[in-house]
């Protein structure tokens, strides 16, 4: 078996990957940084910075194409059969709490700020919204992982093995989640 230096690989490309797990809002990926950062491999305010800019930018630009392309956008859900009146229905009734919460509700954190842009709230007022999210979504994240960091590193000493265990728990859910699509579409299948 080959041997990767993960280490030098996070030296190397850690912001690059931190910023592009940021633009999906990975947070496994955020939370690693943090631990990297604990281990003084990766810089925490580097990573809090880059986490922050990546994360704005991504709810950013989802929200203009949400404007531009509300009645596309619209006629898909519909023709796709999505069910995104409830959450247009919370979104009315807690504007403000919808935008900064979204990036916590995994299945919807990407498509909510084209739904968002959609409605009529303003530009400007789903910008500074925007801030407010990032910022507690990129600290709550980050610094969780650099406290992990402290608990996990006592019983693991070695950086790479912290790594190494933590992509294989998540490919491992990622295999779940998909056999769990693939089961769930077989079940609506015989229905």
């Amino acid at each position: 078996m080959f041997d990767i230096n993960l280490t030098k690989i996070m030296y190397k490309y850690g912001y690059l990957i931190i910023l592009l797990s940021s633009l999906i809002e990975w947070e496994t990926f955020i939370i690693i940084a943090g631990m990297l950062a604990h281990k003084k491999i990766l810089n925490l305010n580097n990573i809090i910075i880059i986490t922050i800019i990546g994360s704005i930018m991504s709810n950013q630009i989802l929200f203009l194409v949400g404007k531009k392309y509300s009645k596309n956008f619209l006629s898909f859900f519909e023709k796709k059969n999505l069910k995104i009146k409830k959450y247009q229905v919370l979104f009315k009734k807690y504007p403000y709490f919808f935008i900064i919460i979204t990036r916590f509700i995994y299945g919807f954190r990407l498509i909510s700020p084209i739904v968002m842009g959609i409605t009529n709230i303003s530009s400007i007022k789903f910008f500074i919204l925007n801030i407010i999210g990032a910022f507690i979504w990129t600290f709550f994240f980050t610094i969780a992982g650099y406290f992990f960091g402290e608990i996990i590193s006592k019983w693991i000493k070695d950086t790479t093995k912290i790594v190494k265990y933590f992509l294989f728990i998540f490919l491992l859910l990622i295999i779940i989640i998909f056999l769990f699509k693939i089961i769930k579409k077989k079940i609506n299948y015989f229905k």
